[in-house]
């Protein structure tokens, strides 16, 4: 099961206790960073679009027909990020890496829950939407109308909590039945075949998974305007014992969809052990200058 070490920044009583700025820095006066959330309630185009040939400002990062792409900032000493796309609109799972270009590596066919509509509560049938990790891996040679290997989902996450969503056992799973669309209780279905090739192509356990209705991005590559941020993201997500130990990060990537905004990466502590460790962060933008940290998680391996 999930060994990270969850690490609240905020008390846990009350939902106003969540929004707690950890930085001043965090306040930003850089006119240009500034995040729209909200999403038109229309039918988008079901095709991803590539677009290279402009890079995008701020100001346009959402237009109303469109988004940008969902990583803002990567950074991977020559390494790409993988990123999986779940459109539930067309009952679609999408492979994709990153190395300042995305890059579609694979899609698949999936089905997801039969009722329309974001997750709220325990047995909705509906498949729930944001930013999820990978937190259980589970592998059986035994094959079922579950497949044989299922991935946990880290629902509901601290974004749920505050949204009030409740509910429990959410996972990318494979099946011996042919993949019907819409048609489980909430989690994500593939053919065992192509679990096991998505398994193959990707570390799940490091990889983001994005779930929507509708995604329209448009994956053009990410600009530098929050590069400034970075130094006070890399000190936010170590734990308090490492602040002061001198680290080396592997990767660090800052994902945004929707009001969500996951910063996550891979970082060395120098020192004895030269342990490695993964570290989340989720941050909200209560504000258009100010973003805030509402919760760190950190697991060592």
């Amino acid at each position: 099961m999930n060994n990270f070490e969850k690490e609240n920044i905020m008390p846990q009583n009350k939902k106003g206790a969540y929004f707690i700025v950890i930085r001043v820095a965090f306040i930003m006066v850089i006119a240009g960073f500034i995040f729209l959330a909200g999403i038109k309630d229309k039918l988008y185009s079901q095709e991803f679009v590539q677009d290279s040939s402009s890079k995008p400002g701020i100001e346009t990062f959402f237009d109303g027909e469109s988004w940008n792409g969902p990583i803002l900032f990567h950074e991977g000493n020559g390494e790409p990020v993988h990123l999986i796309l779940v459109e539930k609109a067309i009952q679609k799972l999408f492979l994709y890496s990153y190395d300042g270009q995305y890059h579609l590596l694979k899609s698949y066919t999936c089905g997801t829950g039969e009722k329309l509509g974001k997750k709220r509560e325990e047995k909705d049938e509906k498949t729930p939407e944001g930013i999820y990790f990978n937190v259980s891996t589970y592998r059986d040679s035994k094959i079922t109308i579950f497949g044989d290997r299922a991935f946990g989902l880290n629902y509901p996450d601290v974004f749920d909590d505050i949204s009030g969503n409740t509910g429990s056992g959410i996972f990318i799973h494979g099946s011996n039945r042919n993949i019907k669309p819409f048609s489980t209780n909430g989690c994500v279905v593939l053919s065992n075949d192509d679990l096991a090739d998505l398994d193959k192509h990707t570390q799940l356990k490091k990889t983001p998974i994005i779930i929507g209705e509708h995604l329209p991005f448009r994956l053009s590559p990410a600009s530098n305007e929050i590069s400034e941020l970075i130094p006070f993201f890399k000190q936010a997500m170590l734990p308090e014992q490492y602040v002061l130990s001198k680290s080396e990060f592997k990767h660090i990537t800052v994902l945004k969809y929707q009001d969500r905004i996951v910063t996550f990466g891979e970082v060395r502590i120098e020192g004895a052990d030269d342990l490695m460790g993964f570290s989340r962060l989720y941050l909200i933008q209560p504000a258009k200058t100010l973003l805030v940290l509402i919760k760190r998680e950190w697991s060592e391996f």
